[in-house]
Order: C-alpha cells, then structure tokens, then sequence
C-alpha cells in the first residue's frame, strides 16, 4: 500500500516539475457555450476548440424545431513539424466532458505567451447581430454624427485600439497586430472607434458570434502533442433566408495567427467531426473530394433501430431524413512556386469508435498518441498503414492508396460507398484534412467551411443531388459575400496568405 503511494506520489512531482520546466500557463479549462441560432438551425457553439455539443449531448439541430441533432460533437485538429522534425500538435474530441484539452481561451503575446488571468478575462463570446449595427449606422447616416445611445454590442466589440472596450469589458484590450475582432476602419487610421462611426464587420449576417483560443496556456492533456503556440479567432455567423439552403446553413471563418518562433512544415489542419444523425447507430458517411465535402446519411430508411422512439433516449428523424455535411468554403493556404494556393479538402479519413461491441480492428480505432492524431490529419488511418479504395478501407498490403474513404455516390453500386459495400453500422468519426503548408513565425492563415442540409432524401442509398445542389448554392452564396473597398481598407497590415 505504501509503495503506492510513494509511486503516486513521484509522479505528481514528476508532473509538477515538468510542468514547471517547459513553461506552461496555468489556464482553466474554457467553460461558456451559446447558441447560434438565427434561421432554422440551432448550433451550439464552445470557446476551447469544440462546436456542437453541450459536453454530454449533440447540439446541432436541424430542424430547429425537431430538437433532432445532426451532429454530435466536432473540433479543430492541427499539427506540424519543427525543424528538428518534431511533432507539434492539437486536437480537440470530447474535452468539454471528460476535463481535458488542448485549447484554451483567448489570445497570444508575439512571443507566444498568455496568462491565467488573460485566458480567464476571454473566456467568452461576444455577440453581434444585424439590428444593432442597422442602429448604429443609422444614427452615423442621419448627420454624420453618432449622438444616440451605442448598442452594447457595437460599443463592447474587441476591434483593435477599442476605447470603449475597457468601460464595457472591466479588462485592457491587447493591441498585438493583427488586432482581434474584424471592423470597418471609417477613417484607415487602424483603430476601432464606435464613436466615429466605426462598425463590426460581420459579412452582413443576421447573427455572429466572435471568440479567439490558443494552444499555449497550458499542457496539452486531451492529444498530449506539444503546442504550436497558435492562436484561433472565430467568426460563426448564419442569415435567416427565404432560400432554404443559407436558412438550413451556418458558416464559419476560422483565422490563424502563429506566435511561434520556429518554422513548421508539412502542418495540416482539419476538423474533426463526430456525425450522429439522430440516431448514432445507423449512420453511413462519406466524401466528396472535388466539392471538399464530408457528409452524413442514414445506412436504411428508417433512423432508429428498431423503431423511431428506438435510440436509447436519442431524439430521430424516424422516416425523414436528411443528408447533413461539411464543406469546406476555402482551405488553408500556401505559397507554392510563388503562388497562393488553396489546399482545399486534402484527405478525408474515418476512424472507429473503440467502445462499439464488437470492437472494431485495433488500426481504426480512437487515436491515443499525438502521432495517430497526425496520421489521420495526414489521410492515413491511426497506426501508420494508407487508406485504401474498397470494403472499408483498411486493407493492409494494398497498393491501391488513396486520401479519400468513401468518395462514390451511395446510389451507384459501380462506385465506392458504404452503401455499395453494405458495410455494418457503426459509430464513426471523420477528419477532414487541409494541407500539406508551411506556418513560418507571425503568420497569418484562414480556413472557412459551412455546415449543409438538405431534406427530401429518398433512403436507402440516397441520390445526393439534393444535397450538392444546396452546397452548390452555398457556395455560390459565400463566394458572393464580396468585401467593398471600405471593407479590405479595415484589414490591418500583417503578413496574411
């Protein structure tokens, strides 16, 4: 009994001196959540680096009236390599339940530092909607003058400079370039000044909600990688339209700031995501790679297991049901031969939930080293070996490689799907991969996608046109969020890709 308590004990020490030693920040694990929920969706949105989840259930409910959640839970993965050829990474899954993380709020030094005080003062979301800012430059348009009350909003928002932030926040706003929240700048001089006129730039959306995390204020204890020093801002955003495809859609802007010093190749983002569509059990994915999309659809026509109200407590579509996927509106970037070049969907691998009975093989289960991670960022499965086209793709010895599992249309037997393969349901997980790019010191990079649904779907083995002509149409509406003159004039000088 002693022994093992001397045992416990040294490696509490061990702990705390390594912790000591490398230098982290003590930041608590980031706790708000709200809700984005302008049109008919409801998404429920977290700061450390997860979305759509309350940390027990899945949030992502489409309808917004069915209380039928589409996806259960999701996060941002990212790792690189030093110039030592170690790995650096992050990665969120399930953290907001079980304690752990890799992500915590708010923003970095230029050195790549915060604090406990610094995360805790961010550990919020600050919201925007159209009425206000309508309100705002309505009172700026009557005579040149703001001399109404400033909604809350408006005046509270963290644009660089901001000089109402102090009064409306309780904390100093920190002025590192390329500043925080985005702004239209009235006068170019940089600074964000409610007063004069100056005003959110939220692409027009009806409702927006802005946050910013990083991976360096504390230890890593959801990946165990070691940190890239990256900060995140976020920008999720949705419009309630009379096109049912944007009314059914939320979007989202993630932008990168490397505060490292050191140059990493050969890095990869990707979202991870775990689609429950209703039903957790009964669900089929797949991708399609020249439209950067992974989607979700039922492996029958009926979601539930024996009956729609058969899901151990689980809310269903029953005998509607949707497709529900996520396209990625603009990858990550890089300057290849001079160029910038968008990376798009560069892989999109699927790995087994370990708890499922019968336990799926050991190389497409749940990662458990920084490693895995990596592996499946970099479209192989968790253990090293290649994905490969056919059955369910982990075909070790296969030379047939490929970055894409399940790429074919359900309906078409002739083409690679899990419908075509009429493979077991199961309880999966996607991540879809940019990559590969390099991230040099002050970098700053961005990746948007949008969360997609379409219904009328005839199960089993649906056609998927419905559903890419509602992510064309996204598309073509994201595309068409062109910024004025006023808008590009708001961005502060930095060395942006």
């Amino acid at each position: 009994m002693k022994s093992k308590l001397y045992i416990k004990i040294f490696l509490l020490l061990s702990f705390f001196f390594l912790y000591q030693s490398v230098g982290f920040t003590q930041c608590a694990l980031p706790t708000p959540q709200i809700d984005l929920d302008a049109n008919n969706v409801s998404a429920r949105l977290l700061i450390g680096g997860d979305l759509w989840w309350d940390g027990a259930d899945g949030r992502y409910i489409v309808p917004k009236a069915s209380q039928v959640s589409a996806i259960f839970a999701g996060g941002l993965w990212m790792g690189g390599l030093d110039p030592g050829g170690n790995l650096k990474l992050a990665a969120q899954t399930y953290g907001t339940s079980s304690g752990r993380t890799d992500y915590y709020s708010g923003p970095l030094s230029e050195t790549g530092e915060t604090s406990s005080n610094q995360c805790d003062n961010f550990d919020r979301f600050w919201r925007m909607n159209a009425q206000d800012i309508n309100e705002h430059l309505a009172d700026y348009d009557d005579n040149g003058v703001i001399d109404g009350p400033v909604p809350t909003n408006v005046l509270a928002w963290p644009g660089l400079g901001n000089p109402e932030f102090f009064e409306q926040n309780g904390f100093d706003l920190p002025d590192t370039a390329p500043g925080l929240a985005p702004f239209f700048d009235r006068n170019a001089n940089g600074i964000y000044e409610p007063m004069e006129g100056d005003y959110p730039l939220i692409k027009d959306a009806d409702q927006a909600r802005w946050w910013v995390f990083n991976d360096a204020g504390n230890i890593h204890t959801s990946s165990q990688g070691d940190p890239l020093k990256m900060e995140v801002q976020v920008l999720a955003y949705s419009y309630s339209s009379t096109q049912a495809s944007i009314n059914n859609t939320t979007f989202y802007d993630y932008k990168f700031i490397s505060r490292g010093t050191e140059t990493l190749d050969s890095a990869f983002v990707g979202l991870w995501i775990d689609f429950d569509l209703g039903c957790f059990i009964d669900d089929y994915v797949g991708c399609i790679p020249d439209k950067n999309i992974g989607y979700v659809y039922n492996s029958d026509p009926l979601d539930g297991i024996t009956s729609c109200s058969d899901c151990q407590g689980v809310n269903t579509y029953c005998e509607d049901i949707p497709i529900v996927g996520v396209k990625l509106l603009e990858g990550i970037k890089d300057i290849e031969n001079g160029n910038l070049v968008d990376r798009g969907m560069s892989s999109f691998s699927v790995y087994n939930n370990g708890g499922a009975n019968p336990p799926p093989p050991p190389g497409t289960s749940d990662p458990s080293d920084p490693g895995q991670y990596y592996n499946l960022l970099n479209g192989v499965w968790p253990d090293g070996t290649p994905l490969t086209t056919g059955g369910n793709g982990y075909n070790p010895g296969s030379t047939d490689i490929t970055k894409y599992l399940f790429p074919g249309a359900p309906n078409d037997n002739n083409e690679w799907s899990m419908c075509s393969e009429n493979l077991p349901e199961t309880d999966q997980r996607v991540v879809m991969g940019s990559g590969p790019f390099t991230i040099q010191p002050g970098q700053v990079n961005s990746m948007s996608f949008a969360v997609v649904y379409a219904d009328g779907i005839t199960y089993p083995c649906p056609d998927l046109d419905p559903f890419i002509t509602a992510a064309d149409e996204v598309q073509d509406f994201y595309d068409g969020l062109i910024l004025s003159n006023e808008e590009l004039a708001s961005r502060p000088a930095n060395i942006e890709i």
